[in-house]
C-alpha cells in the first residue's frame, strides 16, 4: 500500500529549498512568520493554492510537515542566505 500524504498531488508544483517563488509567497492568504525567509522553506502551488512545506519535516519528525501559520517560535530556524543582486 502507497502512503498518499507523501506523494505530490496532482497539479502541485514543488519548490526546492534555495528556490523561492516570491510571487507564490505573496499569494499565501497570511503571512508565515519565520519560515518565509528560512532556508527550509519550501512552497507547493498550483493555480488556486499554495502550501507552505517544512523541509527539516523529511529528516526530523519534530517538525510537523505544513506548519500551522504564522510561525512565531521554531527550533529549527535557520535564516535563508541573501541572494545576490542580479546584474
Amino acid at each position: 500500500m502507497v502512503d498518499s500524504s507523501s506523494r505530490p498531488r496532482a497539479g502541485a508544483r514543488k519548490r526546492r529549498r534555495g528556490q523561492l517563488d516570491s510571487s507564490a509567497l505573496e499569494r499565501l492568504p497570511l503571512h508565515p512568520g519565520l519560515c518565509a525567509n528560512c532556508q527550509f522553506l519550501e512552497l507547493q502551488a498550483s493555480k488556486t493554492s499554495v502550501f507552505v512545506r517544512c523541509g527539516r519535516s523529511d529528516d526530523d519528525e519534530r517538525f510537523p510537515r505544513y506548519p500551522r501559520l504564522p510561525v512565531h517560535v521554531c527550533l529549527g530556524y535557520e535564516k535563508r542566505p541573501q541572494e545576490p543582486p542580479s546584474p
